[in-house]
């Protein structure tokens, strides 16, 4: 069975792609079948695993999200998903992408009028899209937007599970409640929809700073504590500047350059494992 996972948060710059992207590469390294879509249109994720020139390939050749959803919109019928995905990405078998757009941005609150143009509902398109394809796969992560709009519930709506990276900063405790409090809402109203938090996963942590110590704690003891992930994603230079490769952290010759290469494969490896441990893999 294909397990679906959603990675999701209302802030951007918390690792959110980072987190998504490397689990992918490390499971598709594992020996598993994995596919990332990319949901953002700020396509961080599309560029962390493929390079401009193969994007701008996929999009004069009508083969992104964006496409998709235009298409639904006004009517088109360039968007093809055998042709749309990419295979064995950032030099990873196994790991294949669904690439976003930029342009996804233009079309985005537009979104929501397709239930009055289309035969479908405008949350079920990506759903729609992948029906013929997703059991080819072990695992689709998707990496969604930093918001819980039209663009996000559609990855929501097919997402057996979802998991929240976060900074262990002030925020985290509020935007995690409000993403919780915003998925029971909407499977309220979408009965079909039947995800399930995976965990909390503390990304960028710094463990110099008394904050991040103390929010962790914090929230290792109280409502969230089965949630919360016990490995950890700590600011790492080396992962950061992966992207720069197009490649995720595990085949980025940036990365492999730098010190602190093995160690942090290992905390990746470890996060997987548990990613693995908490959704039945």
């Amino acid at each position: 069975m294909t397990k679906i996972v959603s990675f999701i948060n209302l802030k951007g710059g918390v690792g959110k792609t980072t987190t998504t992207v490397n689990i992918a590469a490390n499971l598709a390294d594992d020996g598993y079948k994995v596919l990332v879509i990319d949901l953002d249109p700020q396509t961080n994720a599309t560029v962390s695993l493929i390079d401009q020139e193969e994007w701008q390939d996929c999009h004069d050749h009508g083969q992104t999200l964006f496409h998709l959803f235009n298409d639904m919109l006004k009517g088109n019928d360039e968007f093809d998903i055998n042709n749309a995905i990419i295979e064995d990405v950032g030099d990873v078998d196994g790991l294949d992408l669904l690439p976003s757009s930029i342009h996804l941005v233009e079309i985005q609150d537009e979104i929501p009028d397709m239930d009055n143009k289309a035969y479908v509902s405008h949350v079920d398109v990506l759903g729609n899209a992948i029906e013929t394809i997703k059991n080819k796969y072990d695992f689709i992560l998707i990496d969604c937007p930093p918001n819980l709009g039209a663009i996000t519930l559609n990855g929501i709506s097919i997402s057996d599970y979802y998991i929240v990276p976060t900074v262990p900063d002030i925020l985290s405790k509020i935007g995690i409640s409000l993403i919780l409090n915003r998925i029971k809402s909407f499977q309220k109203r979408k009965h079909s929809c039947k995800i399930d938090l995976a965990g909390i996963i503390f990304t960028k942590v710094d463990n110099r700073t008394n904050l991040h110590k103390s929010t962790m704690r914090e929230l290792r003891s109280g409502d969230y504590r089965e949630s919360v992930f016990e490995s950890e994603f700590p600011q790492r230079i080396s992962v950061a500047e992966a992207p720069v490769d197009s490649r995720p952290f595990l085949t980025s010759p940036t990365a492999k350059g730098k010190a602190d290469y093995h160690a942090t494969k290992r905390i990746i490896s470890s996060l997987t494992g548990e990613f693995l441990m908490r959704i039945g893999g």
